[in-house]
């Protein structure tokens, strides 16, 4: 046998290749192109998540997929293994991460409210009356959130571009979405996946509005 015969025949990639490898492997192009672990710095969409999860989810045994599903649905009794996830909270904890999660919410809503307008001056900006403000919050084509016995309106939802001064399809959007004003708020000035980087809240003020209520409603499903 020549000299580098065994060398050889170690970098020799293996016939033996897991199910998984060879089915990567003779993969056409396009449907790698089309997986979402492929996209590289690319935002991968929550349904194209949620639906490999699935794929993924349906080809383990059932015992494995069921306590999974048990897992992330956080039923007390299901065991996470304490040498990967280490020791469960105690109560005490659990207590303390609550009370911290709530001042978290509290100190977004005076974030949220100090970028807010008062009810005069929103009816400034729209050239109308401060009591047709009101009227268009109880339709819901304003968000408004009290401080006290007073409304602020969130400064996202006004816009000099669009056609009434404020972003259309706001009604629509809050028969779908699950949060409050302030929710909707991070929300609608965050870049969104769903939207290709944009923000709600500029999808919106270009009158896209179907697709504004189709990206919540997909955040809803996953979360819930």
């Amino acid at each position: 046998m020549p000299p580098n015969a065994n060398r050889a025949a170690r970098t020799q990639p293996s016939s033996g290749r897991s199910r998984v490898a060879r089915k990567a492997g003779n993969a056409d192009p396009a449907a790698r192109k089309r997986s979402p672990v492929a996209t590289g710095p690319e935002a991968v969409s929550v349904a194209r998540f949620s639906a490999v999860l699935e794929d993924v989810l349906a080809a383990v045994p059932d015992s494995a997929r069921e306590g999974f599903l048990t897992a992330v649905a956080g039923d007390p009794g299901a065991g996470l293994d304490p040498a990967l996830c280490g020791p469960a909270p105690s109560p005490a904890e659990r207590s303390e991460a609550a009370i911290e999660n709530l001042r978290r919410q509290y100190d977004s809503r005076r974030r949220v409210i100090e970028v807010s307008l008062t009810r005069a001056q929103a009816a400034e900006l729209l050239d109308i009356s401060e009591q047709a403000v009101l009227a268009r919050l109880g339709a819901g084509d304003l968000v408004g959130l009290k401080k006290g016995r007073e409304w602020r309106l969130p400064a996202w939802q006004f816009n000099p571009d669009a056609e009434r001064g404020f972003v259309p399809g706001l009604a629509r959007l809050r028969v779908v979405f699950p949060g409050g004003g302030v929710t909707l708020t991070e929300w609608a000035i965050a870049p969104n996946v769903e939207l290709d980087g944009a923000t709600p809240a500029d999808m919106l003020a270009a009158g896209c509005v179907d697709a504004v209520v189709h990206a919540a409603r997909a955040a809803t499903a996953v979360a819930w």
